[in-house]
């Protein structure tokens, strides 16, 4: 117990800090003073306080948001396939999504905001089931590693069909080639809207289930005979993940690797017991990608990077490293 509330503690005292960075630290510093009489006192005729408003207010919300729904995603991935390796992105999840939101865009031009949000949830939907499929249909090795690798594959061939699109559609490459790295530039506030509903029904479904996903972690057979329905556990369970990951690519592109990173970091901090992992995964998702997004605006100052690139960087050499770890406890 100690060693949760000091997490607790520690977390949001943490993100709060960083929460306030985030919007003090841009092209033009704020001060801290001017950030907080923007919070209790905002004003349309400071400079300062519509800079906060319109740019990085909604910004700083998102990256919260997105760090956290992307974790509690490759959570309970993890937990529904016992496979480690799980994450939206490594699944393809990301990509299927970025897909059908990239071939919306460009087919229908003005289509935005709940619209965006139902076609990266199709498209989530439909890579996810084409790689358990494949992985069910395929024989031989470690069956963690294979849905990996299939997940790796799918994601690779759907990317590929995205950038297709955008050859054949160069009017809409620009912008639409820097959502796809992942940034969190330019959010509107309706897209804010949009994205809390759908984060905090996630939230509020995944904490439902979180004490099925406990006892599905100790073994089918466990959870079973503890009056445990496995097929409704896993159906509501894939459905977080589409929801929570569409939504999050619907507003800010694909973001790779968090839901594989913060999950093994709480895991180990706070134990297998998913009532806590479930929103611990969310604190530290919003930690790590609000630490992200801060650095990205260091990497070309003045100009942006998308945080997309900062999460690559720390997560390919950690995926490499659990995938190794993978193969050597299998052999």
């Amino acid at each position: 117990m100690n060693r949760t509330l000091t997490a607790a503690l520690v977390g949001i005292i943490g993100l709060i800090v960083l929460f306030l960075g985030s919007l003090m630290i841009g092209t033009s510093w704020i001060p801290l003073s001017t950030v907080l009489d923007y919070m209790f006192d905002y004003s349309p005729t400071v400079k300062e306080h519509v800079i906060l408003h319109v740019l990085r207010m909604p910004r700083a919300l998102a990256v919260l948001c997105i760090g956290a729904n992307l974790s509690i995603a490759g959570c309970i991935m993890q937990v529904l396939t016992r496979n480690p390796l799980a994450s939206p992105s490594i699944f393809g999840i990301n990509a299927g999504a970025s897909f059908m939101i990239v071939l919306f865009t460009i087919v229908f031009p003005t289509v935005s905001g709940l619209a965006l949000a139902g076609a990266g949830f199709a498209g989530g939907l439909l890579t996810v089931s084409i790689v358990l499929l494949m992985s069910f249909a395929m024989r031989g090795g470690q069956a963690e590693v294979r849905m990996a690798l299939i997940g790796v594959v799918v994601q690779a061939l759907l990317s590929s069909f995205t950038q297709g699109l955008l050859i054949f559609n160069e009017e809409s490459a620009g912008k639409i080639i820097f959502w796809l790295a992942g940034s969190a530039a330019g959010v509107k506030w309706e897209e804010i809207n949009l994205l809390l509903i759908f984060s905090l029904t996630g939230l509020f479904m995944a904490l439902l289930i979180s004490k099925s996903l406990s006892l599905l972690n100790l073994g089918e057979d466990i959870a079973r005979g503890l009056g445990q329905n496995i097929w409704t556990i896993r159906i509501v369970g894939s459905v977080i993940v589409i929801i929570l990951a569409g939504i999050s690519v619907s507003v800010v592109g694909p973001i790779g690797f968090v839901g594989l990173i913060v999950p093994h970091i709480t895991r180990y901090l706070l134990g297998t017991d998913y009532r806590l992992l479930i929103p611990f995964s969310a604190l530290f998702g919003a930690i790590l990608l609000t630490v992200a997004d801060i650095a990205s605006r260091f990497v070309h100052f003045p100009s942006e990077t998308p945080v997309g690139i900062i999460t690559a960087l720390i997560g390919a050499p950690y995926f490499v490293y659990l995938a190794r770890r993978q193969s050597r406890s299998a052999s």
